[in-house]
């Protein structure tokens, strides 16, 4: 009887990994960070937009669109990129192209330039650790979402943090990562986003 329990009890679990997972996978999310932060601009609401649609462009349809022609029509890669050599490559063409955004905002507003800037720069850590190391984007990258809301909103949403609990427990029992893998991910770009920031 217990020799039954426990794969289904393991099983359930695994599912319950995947679904954090998935909900917690910060590609998706770009879109509404984005707007969160030109939001916090001195523009009228006309130039938010057209601001809005161009950093898309650049942040997140580019990235993203390559990212579903590996997965879904190459089929080269799982949704995850578990294997790190695989995923080098997508990460640095989402760079190539997010490197558009710092510059874009300098001309937009201060605020939205220096978060811009202190997101890009902690990523681009993630990136060069990745080169030789796998680092955990999902932690690193809901670091720097997690980061980017309170520093917008006088942080308010401190409590945010926490759910870096459920999602680094996903990642293990998805043994996607080790943990130190997911305390790298944390760290890094939360240093670099703090420098970042208060050199800006």
């Amino acid at each position: 009887m217990n020799q039954l329990v426990k794969p289904s009890t393991n099983r359930l679990k695994h599912k319950i990994a995947e679904i954090i997972s998935r909900l917690a996978e910060p590609l998706f999310w770009l879109p509404l960070m984005i707007w969160l932060v030109l939001r916090r601009a001195q523009l009228p609401m006309r130039e938010q937009v057209i601001n809005y649609l161009i950093l898309l462009v650049f942040v997140f349809i580019v990235p993203f669109g390559y990212f579903s022609y590996l997965v879904f029509v190459k089929k080269e890669v799982d949704m995850d990129f578990t294997v790190r050599s695989k995923r080098v490559g997508l990460i640095v063409k989402s760079m190539l192209s997010f490197t558009a955004a710092p510059i874009i905002t300098l001309f937009i507003d201060r605020l939205v330039f220096v978060i811009t800037t202190a997101v890009y720069l902690s990523t681009l850590g993630l990136v060069l650790v990745t080169l030789k190391w796998k680092i955990s984007f999902h932690a690193g990258l809901n670091t720097l979402i997690f980061y980017t809301v309170n520093y917008l909103y006088d942080w308010r949403y401190w409590w945010l943090f926490f759910l870096l609990i459920p999602i680094s427990w996903a990642r293990l029992e998805m043994k996607k990562h080790n943990p130190a893998q997911l305390i790298a991910g944390v760290v890094l770009p939360s240093i670099i986003f703090m420098i970042i920031t208060s050199i800006l």
